[in-house]
């Protein structure tokens, strides 16, 4: 009687622990896309996705935004030259920096 109690439990538990994403492949994947690395300076998961990159650029994401948005962003609003800051509100709205020296609000 307790086998099958024992084996339904570690079920369970493992079911519970491989259905969330792994925090470190989704700063491997950040750092990949945003800081054309595979290293980020600093990660943090807590109100928002924040990046820091060593070349200087950072990011603080919210909302909807995927990581594949902000490099779509950077080709279209930054020509590619990268993003220098970006920042996005859970309502949407995006602050937008580029290396070159311009800047949007979106």
């Amino acid at each position: 009687m307790i086998k099958p109690i024992l084996g339904m439990a570690t079920a369970l538990l493992l079911t519970a622990c491989s259905s969330g994403t792994d925090p470190y492949d989704e700063r491997v994947d950040a750092a990949i896309k945003l800081c054309h690395s595979d290293s980020a300076k600093a990660f943090s998961q807590s109100d928002a996705l924040r990046v820091m990159c060593h070349n200087g650029s950072s990011y603080v994401i919210r909302g909807d935004i995927t990581i594949d948005d902000i490099v779509e962003m950077d080709r279209v609003y930054c020509s590619s030259s990268g993003v220098r800051d970006f920042v996005s509100s859970d309502d949407g709205d995006v602050r937008l920096s580029c290396n070159d020296g311009s800047n949007y609000v979106l």
